[in-house]
């Protein structure tokens, strides 16, 4: 094992320290491989190099250059880059660092369970929004929970290790993204889908729409921030297709459409589906189940969405389509270690 720089007495709990300080490090983070089993880390700590090794699905880390692990927040993104594109470690010990995690976070010896560390919502949400206790409400003859406030910017980052970029989602904005979504619904690729071509004024109308509606956070997704795509997240219950199945309290849905051509195929839907998937997960605790409706014969769409976890449900009609009821589970994607695509 390599020799491992003295490490700082560490103070920070993660009770009492301060959460948008924890945000910024860790929004600023990226990292590489530098050879199998070492990995160059950045974050607002600095540059830092470490090497792991893996037994019985253990990832043992040392950090070898630079200076010391001396945070809670460098070891929770160093173990978010040996978990990112390795669904095998299910968890992550730090040699001589263990103290310095969170008690709460961490188990038995300082070990740092993956599918704990990858629920933590402020590694990749910047704002948090606090669940609101259940009060009903109706909405078209439907009892569900009053809905939060909307955020507005950004929502979600995330660095992509095969794309050696961040992707993120930030809620959509009628001025600033107007243009692009009215190009983007005109595509003839995404109408064929969505059935929204129009006029520059109608797609004004959707995103003011969407805005308004309580039920519905519209996104724009980018790669290195640079827009590639619209994104609509929803709760089930107050949705339309809350009525074909049992719908729980806080099950979301979504829609997508990759406006770019540049953006569409196997390796950028590999970032942002598990990623879209993630934030839904972390945006509320409680929401166990992400449910989608794609057209039935839409077989491309299907086929990723089987590779990423979602169970086929049943058939159903909808009046405008045939459509497939697919669900993902939070188990089965924290579980399974599913921001990790594919294979």
């Amino acid at each position: 094992m390599l020799a491992i720089s003295k490490a700082l007495s560490v103070k920070e709990n993660i009770m009492d320290f301060d959460a948008a300080k924890q945000r910024r490090v860790l929004q600023s983070r990226s990292y590489i491989s530098l050879a199998p089993n070492l990995i160059h880390l950045k974050t607002a700590h600095g540059h830092h190099e470490a090497a792991f090794e893996v037994e019985a699905g253990t990832a043992t880390l040392t950090f070898y250059h630079g200076d010391a692990a001396r945070s809670a927040e460098l070891l929770m993104a160093a173990a978010e880059a040996v978990t990112a594109e390795d669904r095998s470690i299910r968890s992550i010990v730090f040699e001589g660092h263990q103290a310095s995690l969170p008690p709460h976070i961490s188990g038995v010896g300082g070990r740092l369970d993956a599918e704990i560390l990858w629920q933590w919502p402020s590694l990749w949400l910047p704002q948090l929004t606090y669940p609101l206790p259940p009060v009903q409400e109706m909405t078209a003859g439907r009892y569900h929970p009053r809905r939060p406030a909307k955020p507005k910017g950004a929502v979600y980052r995330r660095f992509i290790p095969w794309l050696e970029r961040d992707i993120s989602f930030r809620v959509a904005d009628p001025e600033t993204d107007l243009a692009a979504f009215h190009r983007w619904m005109n595509d003839e690729q995404v109408n064929t889908i969505w059935e929204d071509a129009g006029s520059l004024d109608k797609h004004r109308e959707i995103l003011e729409e969407r805005i308004a509606d309580p039920h519905v956070l519209p996104l724009i997704g980018s790669f290195a921030d640079i827009p590639f795509g619209y994104f609509e997240i929803y709760w089930a219950k107050e949705n339309r297709l809350g009525a074909f199945y049992d719908a729980d309290d806080y099950d979301r849905g979504w829609h997508v459409a990759i406006g770019e051509p540049d953006y569409r195929g196997k390796k950028w839907i590999s970032a942002w589906l598990p990623s879209l998937m993630h934030f839904i997960f972390l945006d509320d605790p409680r929401t166990k189940r992400i449910v989608g409706e794609p057209r039935a014969s839409h077989e491309q769409q299907i086929r990723n969405l089987d590779r990423s976890g979602f169970a086929k449900v049943k058939h159903f009609n909808f009046p405008h389509k045939r459509a497939l009821l697919v669900m993902l589970t939070r188990e089965r994607f924290f579980g399974d270690h599913l921001w990790v695509p594919a294979s």
